[in-house]
């Protein structure tokens, strides 16, 4: 191989600039453009033979004479990964002329001047630009719903005509209409989460008029309990939780105002459109009193993603990122988030678009809002800063004795780490590396001295003045007022926007052009409408402006999302079946037409969720029995086409709130601060200052709906997670719904549900009629299935209640585990 190098190199003269002009050619058309003067990604510039042989992160990118040694070549011929360029393989001459130029010993050519800097940057604007095409655009979900035609086919619902016509074309026999028992706890269920009692269920079964169903359907959207079932899966949506994440998990004590607010505007019914622009921008819409608060408390929605203690401008964009994916997933069902890095590879969703939406939010910054007036703050304010000038003195005598303990007690805990962690630590901060930055950072938040470390190496008069001190800050503490009621809510730096740029394969270290706000281009009807502030605005407008383009009743998007949602609330399955991807790689539509004229429906009957939730539930499809057609099922076994009722597994929450209300301890109080059911020490101990303030299982105070449970992400309540509650980090569409022995154990065996179990026999014991096994056995049928038992079922009931002491609570226990019990009929 030298030998045919050195030939090569001979020769030079003849072919050596030609070979060398062809090579630098391969690599401005295919390279440069990402490793290039102006773009350098992974630090590696191939503009000139001295930055090649330099490298980048991984070292030198060619070895002069050595095509197998250079990771260039290695990479270009998709020997290595990742191989490049990305999602192609050069042709095989480039490869051979690139080999070839490796071997002569890389000559650059004299004549051949690398990119300017203009050159660099025109090429970098030109990579962010990515035109749709007519047949993207024509792609169904971003066509704007046409209202179609409903068939005749006789029905006065037009949910069953469009459901007939399909069935009618497949050749599929709809299932008959359930038993109005069934039905009456379908509904109760579906609508409100609980379980009818004896006495609701008689009253519908007593009424026999026409008008039966639909006087419930309109009690059960009447009833406070509506929005609690219907924020359930919305908190799902937006990944609700009542911690930050991460390793401290800090614990956010005013997140529950946003639940709360969520709940109250399902319960009234707040128009889709409004309840959009108020999570996005509430701040930026004028409002006074009650309706400011409430405003500000929906911002909340900004701020409910995991958050980084660790704040960089890469966890900076981590932030903006889970904001411009959970906002476009919950609103738009589209992926806008794989495009960070790159254009989306399946949907026609431009990174130009990724960064065009993240400017609207880049402003962005956490604010605590006061929910009292100006002049509460300002005593609140004043007080502290009184005591905090009381305090002073007694904090400088504190810091003055801990200075010396606790650089010594930091110091030896660095001398343990590892010898590149200690140098790290010990690098001058100008000149550490980015890996040692990061390093420091983490010794900083890991090394921390506790106080009890400190006063063990003191003096006993150093002792002495110490605690002195801190009983004195501790008695002035005690006197500061108590905090104001405030929402966790969203502010701006200021009117001014701060700029924000398009990142070349997302790296902050690899900025382009600066970004305007914008949207989904492919869903636009025309160019973004940016709405200018008024006088006197303290924010850029920039999120009401995106608020409008996705509320707008021309948005293809919107109106169909929910409506399919809504659909799937009630049938188990949406229309289109991922609820989160309307794209490409989503399920196409089964009813098509159906979902244009819910759609078109929602945006007429002015964004009512009741009362598209009405319209389904007043349909015969709803009212249909869950059992198998047999030539139904021949065609369609899946039940794609709705011919029948799906069976659907409860959530864990509707679980747990029936059994309590079968118990009779539920405590139906609506909204607060959440609570802390008991969760065993032995499963979160140890981990990075995480509590869990759990309460007994027999304290009455978290026999609440289990909306109410505090949502700690990195400490889960062992019953929802073992039934499939998401991990609340992203956006949840449609749970799992998994079985496994771990449930059924937790079923038989968990202390909770075996105490309400308990509870579930005093009560039959204190209301069944008689008092005998036969009433509480059909007294309990009644209270958790809404039935009277078979007179088989009551027969071996009996006897099991009457084999043993405990045989009454066991048998609760027993219809606690029932598939009845935790299906939906």
């Amino acid at each position: 191989m030298m030998l045919l190098a050195v030939c090569l190199v001979w020769a030079l003269p003849a072919i050596g600039q030609d070979l060398a002009g062809l090579a630098v050619k391969v690599l401005q058309k295919n390279c440069v453009a990402c490793h290039g003067a102006g773009l350098k990604a992974s630090k590696l510039d191939l503009s000139t033979r001295e930055a090649i042989l330099t490298g980048g992160e991984r070292g030198a990118a060619m070895v002069p004479n050595y095509p197998e040694k250079s990771r260039l070549y290695q990479l270009a011929l998709h020997a290595q990964n990742p191989s490049m360029p990305p999602g192609k393989k050069l042709a095989a001459d480039d490869l051979d002329v690139l080999k070839r130029w490796i071997l002569a010993g890389a000559p650059w050519p004299a004549a051949v001047v690398s990119r300017g800097e203009a050159d660099a940057k025109a090429a970098m604007r030109a990579m962010e630009e990515r035109p749709i095409t007519p047949e993207e655009r024509a792609f169904w979900a971003f066509r704007q719903p046409v209202r179609p035609a409903i068939p005749s086919t006789g029905d006065a619902n037009p949910v069953d005509a469009f459901l007939k016509k399909t069935w009618l074309e497949k050749k599929l026999t709809p299932a008959p209409e359930a038993d109005r028992r069934t039905l009456v706890r379908r509904a109760y269920l579906d609508l409100l989460g609980l379980p009818p009692t004896p006495a609701e269920v008689d009253a519908f079964l007593g009424d026999r008029s026409p008008e039966a169903w639909e006087k419930l359907v309109d009690k059960l959207l009447a009833s406070p309990h509506y929005g609690e079932r219907w924020g359930r899966f919305w908190l799902d949506l937006v990944r609700y939780s009542d911690s930050g994440g991460y390793e401290y998990d800090r614990e956010r004590h005013n997140g529950w105002r946003y639940r709360d607010w969520v709940v109250d505007a399902f319960n009234k019914d707040k128009p889709y459109d409004a309840f959009i622009r108020e999570q996005i921008a509430g701040d930026e819409y004028p409002a006074e009193g009650e309706a400011r608060a409430s405003a500000m408390v929906a911002t909340g929605f900004l701020r409910l993603g995991p958050e980084n203690n660790l704040k960089t401008e890469m966890t900076r964009q981590d932030e903006l990122d889970d904001i411009v994916a959970t906002t476009s997933l919950a609103f738009l069902g589209m992926t806008v988030g794989c495009a960070r890095c790159h254009n989306h590879k399946f949907d026609p969703i431009p990174q130009k678009d990724y960064y065009r939406i993240q400017s609207v939010f880049f402003s962005t910054k956490p604010q605590e809002y006061p929910l009292v007036g100006p002049e509460v703050v300002e005593r609140h304010k004043a007080e502290n800063a009184r005591i905090d000038g009381l305090q002073k003195p007694h904090k400088a005598i504190r810091a003055e004795i801990e200075k010396p303990h606790r650089a010594a007690i930091f110091e030896e805990k660095v001398s343990k780490l590892a010898p590149w962690m200690q140098e790290a630590w010990r690098t001058p901060e100008s000149k550490r590396t980015d890996g040692q930055r990061l390093n420091a950072r983490q010794i900083e938040k890991t090394l921390q001295v506790k106080d009890e470390e400190i006063v063990e190496r003191m003096s006993a008069a150093e002792r002495d003045r110490y605690n002195e001190a801190a009983k004195a800050i501790a008695e002035l503490d005690s006197q500061r007022p108590k905090p104001f009621p405030s929402a966790m809510a969203i502010a701006e730096q200021g009117r001014d926007p701060l700029p924000s740029y398009f990142l070349h394969r997302g790296s902050p270290d690899n900025k382009g052009s600066q970004m305007e706000p914008g949207a989904f281009t492919v869903a636009s009807w025309g160019e973004f409408e940016s709405i200018p502030p008024p006088e006197g605005a303290s924010t850029s407008y920039r999120r009401r402006s995106f608020a409008e383009w996705v509320a707008s009743p021309r948005n293809p998007l919107t109106a169909r999302v929910m409506a399919n949602r809504i659909w799937q609330r009630h049938f188990g399955r949406g229309i289109v079946g991922t609820a989160n991807n309307f794209g490409k790689k989503g399920d196409p539509p089964t009813h098509p037409e159906l979902l244009d004229w819910l759609a078109t429906e929602f945006v007429r009957t002015g964004w009512s969720v009741k009362a598209m939730d009405k319209l389904m539930l007043m349909s015969k499809a709803y009212r249909m029995a869950s059992d198998d057609v047999e030539s139904s099922r021949e065609i369609d076994g899946t039940n794609r086409y709705l011919w029948r009722m799906p069976r659907q597994r409860l959530d864990i929450e509707t679980i747990r709130d029936a059994m309590l209300a079968a118990a009779g301890t539920l405590d139906p109080k609506l909204g607060g601060p959440a609570m802390y059911p008991y969760i065993d020490p032995a499963l979160f101990q140890g981990s990075s200052k995480r509590t869990w303030t759990g309460q007994a299982d027999d304290d009455p105070s978290t026999w609440r709906r289990s909306l109410y449970v505090f949502n700690k992400r990195s400490i889960r309540y062992p019953l929802f997670e073992s039934f499939d509650q998401p991990d609340m980090i992203t956006s949840c569409a449609r749970r799992n719904t998994s079985v496994t022995a771990p449930q059924a154990l937790l079923m038989m065996n968990n202390a909770s549900i075996r105490l309400q179990a308990q509870q579930f026999a005093q009560r039959l014991r204190r209301e069944a009629a008689q008092g005998d096994a036969r009433d509480q056995v059909k007294l309990a049928f009644s209270l958790a299935l809404a039935r009277m038992p078979s007179g088989e079922e009551l027969t071996s009931s009996v006897d099991f209640v009457q084999s043993s002491k405990t045989g009454l609570a066991d048998f609760c226990q027993a219809l606690f585990n029932l598939n009845e019990f935790v299906y939906t009929p």
